[in-house]
């Protein structure tokens, strides 16, 4: 499972992800709809850490990838010297407040001005320590689980195809050479481009360049899918036989999560689908709710334009 925790993420004074938290569930095939600058690539870049959210965390099968976030943590808080401050002023100016009505009080009023700084004592860094030394894990051991695929093909243009798809395993000692370049083929001849093996990537077409990076992510033998927008780049009679490999992949069981314009698609293959705008989470559900029966008005007038 893939649970994302009230996630932040700015550029400079940009807020492009506010507050976001789900969670994905083995075998979901997952679908984020919105308009452009929503925030549905950012938060499937922080899913894998390609993007360090601001605040927040992604804990991947139990496991924190993420620093953690202290605003998350209360029992972190009440450590740090900001909290023990205004305690003292609160109790020296006399309050009506007292024992954990008196605490909560406070770390509301630290999680909503972000009054937490660098310098919160020793306590309070080796708390955060303790958290990470419990539950966290380095995110390259989470990365070679969890495949991606981009708008663009990132294959290696003085390598050929063969050589694209084992240089990861190899590289990082999941499989041997001959192991690898067995498992490659096996795939290649999944999607009818075993002749292509050994051909660079400039002379395959936009569609099979795609297919290509798609292979090159189960070559992996990831457990979660991420896609950011696969088709996008692709000419209109392309994006069909890239959509054919998705589905294919969606019907043996693979966890998903797909950031897409392809409305057919998502009503065909999700199992949830996801509405963002102006980076939040805004209306979520079944594909025939969330495009028989939207309710956010902001969802209905995007589903007016797209459909």
């Amino acid at each position: 499972m893939i649970d994302v925790k009230n996630l932040y993420k700015n550029f400079g004074k940009v807020k492009v992800l506010k507050a976001v938290s789900t969670q994905i569930e083995k075998g979901e095939k997952v679908v984020i709809v919105g308009p452009s600058g929503s925030g549905k690539s950012t938060l499937l870049r922080c899913m894998n850490l390609l993007e360090e959210p601001t605040y927040g965390e992604v804990w991947v099968d139990g496991k924190l990838i993420t620093p953690p976030d202290p605003y998350l943590h209360p029992d972190i808080i009440v450590k740090s010297k900001t909290f023990n401050k205004l305690k003292k002023l609160r109790e020296s100016a006399g309050t009506y407040l007292e024992g954990e009505k008196l605490v909560q009080a406070i770390i509301k009023e630290i999680k909503d001005g972000d009054l937490l700084g660098k310098f919160e004592g020793r306590e309070y860094k080796n708390a955060l320590k303790d958290v990470y030394r419990t539950y966290g894990v380095p995110v390259d051991r989470v990365r070679a689980r969890m495949g991606m695929v981009f708008q663009h093909f990132n294959l290696f243009n003085n390598k050929n195809v063969l050589q694209n798809l084992i240089m990861a395993p190899v590289l990082l000692h999941l499989q041997t050479k001959e192991e690898a370049e067995d498992n490659a083929m096996r795939l290649l001849k999944r999607i009818g481009l075993q002749d292509k093996a050994y051909v660079y990537p400039s002379t395959l077409s936009g569609g099979q360049k795609q297919r290509i990076a798609i292979v090159r992510a189960l070559a992996m033998n990831p457990d979660y899918m991420l896609f950011d927008e696969p088709t996008s780049a692709l000419d209109p009679e392309m994006v069909g036989e890239v959509l054919e490999l998705m589905k294919e992949l969606a019907d043996d069981g693979m966890t998903m999560v797909i950031v897409t314009h392809e409305m057919g698609f998502a009503r065909e293959v999700a199992t949830r689908v996801m509405f963002m705008d102006d980076g939040r989470i805004t209306e979520e559900g079944p594909p025939e709710k969330i495009f028989g029966a939207p309710e956010n008005p902001r969802l209905k007038e995007f589903l007016s334009k797209v459909l």
